[in-house]
C-alpha cells in the first residue's frame, strides 16, 4: 500500500493550498460530506468544496491517523469562529497513493449545522437549522 500522497494532501489542507491539494488527488476523486446529500465528483468539484471549507475555517488540525490497506481514518478538528467540529475523514487512495475518495463524518450535531450554515451560501444550498421535536 502506497500512502505517499496522503500526508502531503493533509499538509496542503493545513496550509490552505489548493494547488497542493490538487497534486495529491485523482481526477475522479469523490467527496461525501455531512452537510449536503449529493456526492461531489471530480477534482474540480472536490477542490471547490474543500476551498470553501478552508475559506471559513480558522483552523484545521489532524489529531490522529490510522492507515489500512487502501484507506485511512484521519481524525480532525476544524474550527470556524466559535464553532468546533471533530471528525473522522475516511480517506481512500488509489494504487499510486493519490486520494481517490473521502467520506467526511463530523460531530456534534449542533456544530455540523453551524458549519453548514457558514458554508451554505458559498455552496448555493439552503441553510439547515436544528429543530426540537
Amino acid at each position: 500500500m502506497d500512502m505517499n500522497h496522503l500526508q502531503p494532501f493533509l499538509d496542503a489542507m493545513h496550509r490552505r493550498d489548493k494547488d497542493g491539494l490538487a497534486d495529491h488527488m485523482t481526477d475522479s476523486v469523490t467527496l461525501r460530506s455531512p452537510i449536503v446529500e449529493q456526492t461531489f465528483e471530480g477534482k474540480q468539484q472536490v477542490l471547490g468544496v474543500l476551498s470553501m471549507l478552508l475559506s471559513v475555517a480558522d483552523g484545521f488540525e489532524v489529531t490522529n491517523m490510522i492507515a489500512g490497506e487502501r484507506n485511512a481514518a484521519v481524525f480532525v478538528t476544524i474550527r470556524a469562529g466559535e464553532v468546533t467540529v471533530e471528525g473522522i475523514d475516511d480517506m481512500h487512495v488509489d494504487a499510486e497513493g493519490k486520494v481517490s475518495g473521502m467520506t467526511i463524518q463530523w460531530r456534534p450535531l449542533p456544530a455540523i449545522v453551524a458549519m453548514q450554515q457558514l458554508m451554505a451560501p458559498l455552496i448555493g444550498i439552503p441553510a439547515m437549522k436544528l429543530v426540537e421535536v
